[in-house]
């Protein structure tokens, strides 16, 4: 029977060996044995290379594992929280993205890449007004956050507020003025309004961006 080895706890260990070995250099034999426990914020240390090494490499739930070993020491961690949820947005895991997101958000209100991500996933599970509340956030933090305006659009365009989802828009366009999506958007909203030659304006303006990228 195939033996199942759990390989992030041994890299973990070897990067710790690595670690001990290169302090051992400088110290006297006398803390030999004090040496050889890892103290917590050495663990920490480790645990977030070896995280970072192992995302880098697509081992996603060998990563997982490395950041929550963080958080069981550190459950406030905001830099590790950050890491774990783009983790498992990536992996499709919404619920676990948004728990770890709102509680970045609560424990450091001044991140607008937080409430954008948060915003994103809560629109992607048809939360609406969550997803609106934490990208009004992020556009309060960051006036210049193209993205998290042309998010608004999209949320106001799925409630048939073609008002505020035009200004949304607009407003990506005036921030990002290659933002091809925006302008495809806008002509949709206008052309849902019967405004056709709006409609047509912001289509081909479109269509020109994407010849000039090609």
């Amino acid at each position: 029977m195939a033996v199942s080895i759990d390989t992030s706890e041994i890299q973990f260990f070897l990067k710790a060996a690595a670690i001990h070995a290169k302090r051992l250099v400088n110290k006297s034999i006398d803390t030999y044995n004090s040496m050889l426990q890892i103290d917590p914020e050495s663990a920490k240390e480790i645990h977030d290379e070896l995280g970072d090494a192992l995302e880098s490499k697509g081992n996603y739930d060998g990563a997982i594992k490395a950041y929550r070993k963080i958080l069981l020491s550190d459950p406030n961690n905001v830099s590790t929280l950050f890491k774990l949820s783009k983790i498992y947005i990536l992996l499709g895991q919404n619920s676990q993205a948004i728990e770890s997101l709102k509680k970045i958000t609560i424990l450091d209100g001044t991140i607008p890449e937080a409430f954008y991500l948060l915003g994103s996933v809560c629109f992607s599970n048809d939360a609406t007004n969550e997803a609106w509340d934490a990208l009004s956030s992020a556009t309060t933090l960051n006036p210049g956050y193209a993205d998290a305006y042309y998010k608004l659009g999209l949320i106001a365009d799925a409630r048939h507020d073609h008002d505020n989802a035009i200004k949304a828009y607009l407003k990506t366009i005036d921030l990002k003025p290659d933002f091809i999506k925006a302008y495809q958007s806008l002509g949709f909203v206008y052309e849902a309004q019967g405004m056709r030659d709006e409609a047509v304006t912001y289509f081909k303006k479109s269509l020109e961006i994407e010849q000039k990228r090609n």
